[in-house]
């Protein structure tokens, strides 16, 4: 781990260290099960409160929800009054065995890591050239120049050509600061994103969208021939600001036909954009070519070369350009990240992976039988005794501490609600035990209702449920009710391990690559404030031999 909060390269160096990391931190989730395998909603129906230590539940329930915040942040000082050993014990190791999450204010590892992996022997001055410009938002544009196997050469006249390019490209990226100086005052929008670009993005996905196109942009350029596949492209958002913006070509594979159309129609309206400004000007350079989509569905463990025909029958020419290329995710969820992963080890035409995973609540697990399971995909991690993360626990590793933290500063009455469907689900079993964990109707705004207004619309959804006829007035409810607090504590305890889980999934993913001969690294390139469902970017590279042989 460096200095700056950045997860070093898996490379021999250090992998026995990553991989004590990961020894301990499955020992210390497996310690602990009792409160990562449960869910917050049971809380009364199977009396979780006293599954906590006694000790524990005197020091937390005294806290005012701002002191139970600052129990969550790693960087926060220690309590005044003494604490159970077990309870501090717990604290600590879970700081511990969590990997950064705070998010770089510097690209600097991730040029590190670029320098250091050659691709060819040419990289370091290559990749210089290509990112001289970053902080004034130029990109590095391909040329007519290129060496005899196809891969890009940046000319000598990359500054001069800058101004060459066409307005859409000429944006900053990202500023990698604090990730909300990114943000207007004002508006809240991306200030270093073009507004073709913004459009339909909440500002959330745009700072996600503007700090992967950049690491994906110099993936592609200095590993994949500038060409990439986007798998799980969603809506086309990321790709079309990495065609356009970056100067990539990208084909989006997207497993929902309805996205693909969606797609398609962003594209139109920015073709249409494009066409009003060539109205407008004069002599205009062309664009990029945009983002190819095709509907298509991968499976766990696809051959390569069934993969090559998925691509090349969308994009012919890639065949005739050697197929080099690199693979992109964003909205890897569940078993997408793995897949992802495994076809870029297996394919020896993909040079590069840049993988953002989500939803491992949804990932297939080894006891489940199946062949390739998403969790754990490293033999090492197999290999360990108590790996198994049941399905309550990937759920969690899914929220972010910080986000809830800052919910606990600014007053825990707007968390009343994990009470209110604790108290939901007591009432549900009782009555209507069929309906145990069913899925509710998600109410906005529930901390601002009282509890019948949202317990009504919680369940509008349910068949023969109706709570009129049972009332909100009983003293078990009303009991329950005030007990909120009790539910938050318990709630952050788990929380707590979250980040844990989380960094054993992706340690998994990293140690698998290097089984496989491949070293990555893993970037924590966004804001857990504005990103709460995505932490840390995995990129990967594969040394040019590797890929020749």
């Amino acid at each position: 781990m460096s200095k700056n909060g950045t997860i070093n390269r898996n490379n021999k160096d250090n992998v026995d260290t990553w991989k004590l990391f990961l020894k301990n931190s499955v020992k210390f989730v497996d310690m602990y099960r009792s409160l990562l395998d449960t869910y917050v909603l049971d809380f009364f129906t199977e009396d979780l409160w006293n599954h906590i230590k006694p000790g524990w539940r005197e020091a937390l329930i005294g806290l005012t929800p701002s002191q139970l915040a600052d129990f969550l942040c790693d960087n926060s000082r220690s309590p005044e009054e003494v604490w159970p050993l077990s309870l501090q014990a717990l604290r600590v190791s879970a700081f511990t065995y969590t990997l950064p999450r705070k998010s770089v204010t510097t690209d600097a590892s991730f040029k590190a890591y670029m320098k250091k992996h050659k691709i060819q022997q040419d990289l370091a001055s290559e990749y210089s050239s290509c990112t001289t410009n970053f902080k004034q938002g130029s990109f590095c544009s391909k040329d007519s120049n290129s060496d005899t196997t196809g891969r890009n050469v940046v000319n000598d006249n990359y500054e001069t050509n800058l101004s060459k390019n066409h307005p859409l490209q000429e944006t900053a990226v990202v500023s990698w600061e604090e990730a909300f100086s990114e943000l207007s005052p004002k508006t809240g929008q991306h200030k270093l994103l073009q507004h073709v670009f913004r459009r339909h993005l909440k500002p959330k996905k745009q700072h996600e969208v503007a700090r992967l196109a950049y690491i994906a942009g110099n993936v592609a350029r200095c590993a994949c021939s500038s060409t990439m596949i986007d798998v799980g492209s969603g809506q086309g958002h990321l790709s079309r600001f990495l065609a356009y913006g970056h100067d990539v070509r990208v084909l989006c594979l997207e497993a929902q036909g309805e996205f693909v159309r969606g797609a398609k129609k962003f594209d139109n309206q920015l073709k249409e954009t494009v066409e009003k400004m060539h109205r407008k000007y004069e002599n205009l350079p062309p664009l990029p070519p945009p983002p190819r989509h095709t509907h298509c569905h991968l499976e766990p463990n696809m051959d390569p070369e069934v993969f090559r025909e998925v691509v090349t029958s969308a994009w012919p020419e890639l065949e005739s350009c050697g197929f080099e290329h690199g693979l992109l995710g964003l909205h890897t969820c569940g078993d997408l990240g793995p897949t992802l992963l495994r076809i870029f080890a297996n394919s020896p035409a993909c040079h590069g992976v840049v993988s953002v995973g989500c939803c491992y609540m949804k990932l297939t697990v080894n006891d489940t039988g199946i062949a390739y399971p998403g969790y754990p995909m490293s033999k090492f991690v197999q290999s360990l005794k108590g790996n198994h993360l049941s399905y309550e626990a990937r759920e969690v590793a899914c929220h972010a501490i910080e986000m809830y933290s800052q919910r606990l500063h600014l007053g825990a009455d707007n968390l009343k609600v994990h009470c209110y469907r604790a108290t939901l689900e007591d009432i549900i079993v009782k009555h209507w035990p069929e309906h145990r964990h069913a899925g509710l109707r998600s109410v906005n705004h529930a901390h601002k209702m009282d509890f019948a207004e949202y317990a009504e619309a919680a369940v509008s959804r349910l068949k023969n449920v109706s709570l009129t006829k049972f009332g909100f007035n009983s003293e078990k409810t009303k009991e329950n009710l005030s007990r909120w607090m009790q539910v938050v504590v318990y709630y952050s305890l788990r929380l707590l391990l979250a980040p844990v889980v989380e960094s054993i999934i992706l340690l998994d993913r990293l140690i698998f690559l290097y089984e496989k001969g491949i070293e990555g690294i893993l970037l924590p390139a966004f804001d857990p404030l504005l990103s709460p469902r995505k932490s840390c970017v995995l990129v990967a590279i594969k040394k040019r031999s590797f890929c020749d042989n």
